[in-house]
């Protein structure tokens, strides 16, 4: 066997990777010495030594918690893999029971899919994990990896571009993006919209899309056309309400129409070819792999999403 076998490999304390791990998701020296039953210098001298090691500051003090350099956003997802794969690897082996889990899981949801899946998904929740508190958030745009990265999302579905490599994004579903009206709407009579017709209309988008660039313009864009908002809403849960009582159109993903439709006087109509593919995505951090609450939640919005995606006849 080659005697130089891994020879950095053969320099590094594992402690110090697991110190790593857990300030880079605390962000707090205080906190890492409490979960890791550390002396706060001692996780210092530990950080100290890390520091050394990869010639790196890695976390950097700022505005009253460590704030991580470009190379430690760069090792934390393998560090994070490798030490899940030898935790699990170690672990007895043990069954996840959702009856006795508790704790909050943070789930981001764009592109009016809280409207969809908020109800089955807080339904299944209180019968088989009652103590799990889902936290919903609405995600609109662009991917934010920051979003993942901060800790402030667990789980996210939604239109997401550009993930990066840090990230496990996996294709939940494709759906066809519609325009959404009030039956009474002048382009209610139409079977089908032309580019033209979106320009003659308004158009609302939201709050959090203001001065940005949704998926709507992305796609719009490579048609040559572009089309200003009219107004911007606070959330995604007054659409109906909006709709109803104005004459402005919006667009959403099929699934999502549907919901609208079944609770509000309101109609779909197809788009034009270039406007309608999209593509969900779910992302969750390699932090949480080996967080068997987090795994079961995965598992359980992939059900209600193929469910509600087979009731509404998704195209």
């Amino acid at each position: 066997m080659n005697a130089d076998l891994m020879p950095f490999l053969r320099r590094m304390d594992l402690n110090l990777l697991v110190t790593f791990d857990v300030l880079m998701r605390t962000g707090s020296a205080t906190e890492a010495a409490q979960l890791l039953n550390k002396t706060q210098p001692g996780v210092s001298r530990d950080l100290s030594r890390l520091r050394e090691i990869f010639s790196d500051p890695l976390l950097v003090w700022n505005h009253g918690h460590f704030q991580p350099t470009e190379r430690a956003l760069e090792l934390h997802p393998t560090v994070r893999e490798a030490l899940s794969t030898l935790e699990a690897a170690f672990r007895p082996p043990e069954s996840f029971n959702p009856a006795h889990a508790s704790g909050v899981v943070n789930i981001g949801l764009g592109a009016h899919l809280e409207t969809v899946l908020a109800g089955p998904l807080l339904r299944i929740l209180a019968q088989k994990a009652p103590d799990v508190i889902p936290r919903l958030h609405p995600v609109h745009g662009a991917f934010d990896p920051d979003q993942i990265d901060n800790k402030q999302l667990d789980i996210a579905i939604g239109l997401f571009r550009n993930i990066p490599k840090r990230i496990n994004a996996e294709v939940l579903f494709s759906d066809t993006r519609v325009a959404v009206m009030s039956k009474n709407h002048p382009l209610a009579h139409r079977a089908e919209i032309e580019l033209q017709h979106l320009m003659e209309y308004r158009f609302f988008a939201f709050s959090n899309m203001f001065q940005q660039r949704t998926n709507f313009d992305e796609a719009l864009k490579r048609t040559g056309f572009q089309l200003p908002f009219s107004a911007y809403l606070s959330g995604f849960g007054i659409t109906g309400y909006v709709l109803e009582e104005s004459d402005y159109v919006t667009t959403m993903p099929y699934v999502a129409a549907q919901a609208h439709i079944r609770h509000f006087n309101l109609i779909h109509r197809q788009l034009p070819p270039a406007l309608q593919p999209v593509t969900f995505y779910m992302i969750w951090p390699r932090r949480l792999e080996s967080d068997p609450l987090v795994n079961w939640v995965i598992t359980l919005l992939k059900e209600v999403t193929a469910q509600e995606v087979t009731n509404t006849g998704t195209r």
